[in-house]
């Protein structure tokens, strides 16, 4: 009996002691599994932290620290009329009784790219149109007293300064190489503070095109855009639209929208084109206008047959009122500094950018052969008289002038600039008009027109003005 149970403990020991090693095994076997979960974790983590940062990631974190907002305050005329002249009935009296003019505080909203350490920042020009005092905020939440250094309203672009040291700035890219379907990204601070932060926006989306032609608010036609259907809102005009190297590749400024908000239709000005406006607005103040003394046409079918001329694109030169020129009356224009040109408004896109001293090799076809022609382009010079009176700049008509704005008459006063709130305002006139008379004498320059007024009373001028190709009369009774 002894020797069963001593047997009998020998083998509850033995099972004993073969089940603590096994334990002992698994648990340390368990061990190194969750062990090798939390490393296969850790590296599956890192691996998607790495795929998060794509090319668009780190695209926007070289610029959006350059990308600012921009609050500007001022004032702007509104003309008023007594509510009682909106009746039909007194529809008769309304003529006797010419509208008021009152200011009217305006704050307006946009973006800007901070382009230099020291403080230059580039933005549309209808973002500081107006504005009395400029205030610049950067995303850090740093704030600094703006000053317009210079604004062109022909490229809508505009140049402010801020005073600092060491700023974040954005690189600028080159637009002339742009691929369609390539990624853009816009940056900039839509609805300005509603959203109660100073961090830009940051959308995503593609080249959809590039040299588009849109017809802007008033007067203004923009030429040679980009188009994106990045999203584009309110507050974002004068933000950066980005490649995927990080660089500026052009300023976002305007959207085609019938819902007021973002429908993939979003234009911005080409880079190169601001680069050249920012150096004449750093240098000058203002922007100098050039041209090439030519004028051009639409190349028919019939004209390019009577020609020899087999090529689908090309415009015909008509008339070359610059001598100095070397292109030719009969010529066709192939293309400009390599870039094919297919219509007229090919042409305008090109030119209208151009500034003085510009050189530009213009491909030609002349008598059933090539030729490239190197165009110097020349400035518009224009005599920027100013008449106090009317708060108007005045200049004598010149044939550049004439082919530029497409005016008929030969002879006459061109209205360079017209004063907000001026009497010139308050009668009609605007940029671009041709004084052609005045009362029965026919006006040929400046200093004509200076000798009318002093002749003249007041109340008994009327102004002959072509506008746009039509004639008119403007009075001042």
């Amino acid at each position: 009996m002894r020797k069963i149970i001593y047997f009998v403990l020998v083998f509850l020991v033995l099972i004993s002691g073969f089940y603590l090693f096994h334990a002992q095994k698994l648990e340390n076997n368990s061990t190194k599994e969750v062990k090798n979960l939390f490393v296969d974790t850790a590296v599956a983590d890192e691996e998607i932290t790495m795929s998060r940062r794509t090319t668009i990631v780190t695209a926007t974190e070289r610029v959006k620290e350059a990308v600012v907002s921009i609050t500007v305050i001022g004032t702007r005329l509104v003309a008023g009329r007594n509510p009682l002249f909106e009746d039909p009935f007194f529809d008769f009296f309304r003529d006797l009784f010419p509208p008021y003019y009152y200011k009217q505080r305006v704050v307006s909203l946009g973006s800007g790219v901070i382009i230099s350490p020291d403080g230059y920042i580039i933005t549309n020009e209808h973002v500081v149109e107006g504005g009395d005092t400029v205030k610049v905020t950067l995303p850090d939440g740093r704030n600094f007293d703006g000053e317009i250094v210079g604004i062109d309203k022909r490229h809508d672009i505009a140049l402010i300064k801020i005073h600092g040291q060491s700023l974040p700035y954005a690189k600028l890219g080159n637009s002339d190489n742009l691929y369609i379907g390539e990624w853009a990204i816009a940056i900039g601070n839509p609805l300005g503070f509603l959203m109660e932060d100073v961090e830009p926006t940051v959308t995503v989306g593609v080249i959809s095109a590039v040299h588009r032609t849109i017809k802007g608010k008033g007067e203004r036609i923009y030429r040679d855009m980009i188009q994106t259907d990045a999203a584009i809102n309110p507050g974002n005009s004068g933000g950066a639209l980005v490649n995927s190297l990080g660089e500026v590749i052009g300023i976002n400024t305007f959207i085609l929208s019938q819902s007021g908000g973002s429908e993939g239709l979003g234009f911005a000005i080409p880079i190169n084109t601001v680069k050249k406006i920012v150096n004449e607005l750093r240098k000058y103040g203002y922007v100098r206008e050039a041209y090439i003394g030519v004028i051009c046409q639409d190349l028919t079918k019939k004209l390019a047959s009577t020609l020899g001329y087999d090529k689908s694109y090309g415009i015909f030169v008509t008339d070359v009122y610059d001598k100095s020129v070397k292109l030719r009356e009969r010529d066709i224009i192939e293309e400009v500094n390599g870039r094919k040109i297919f219509n007229l408004g090919d042409w305008e896109d090109f030119t209208y950018a151009v500034l003085p001293g510009e050189k530009l090799k213009i491909l030609v076809y002349r008598h059933g052969k090539e030729k490239l022609i190197e165009v110097v382009a020349k400035e518009l010079h224009m005599d920027h008289v100013y008449i106090k009176d009317f708060g108007m700049y005045l200049s004598t008509l010149t044939d550049p002038l004439r082919v530029i704005y497409s005016i008929n008459h030969e002879e006459g006063v061109f209205v360079e600039e017209v004063e907000p709130g001026s009497l010139g305002q308050r009668l009609g006139f605007i940029k671009g008009d041709v004084i052609y008379r005045i009362n029965r004498k026919n006006i040929a320059n400046v200093e004509e027109f200076k000798n009318m007024l002093k002749s003249t009373k007041r109340g008994g001028l009327v102004f002959f003005i072509e506008r746009k190709g039509e004639n008119f009369i403007l009075e001042v009774r």
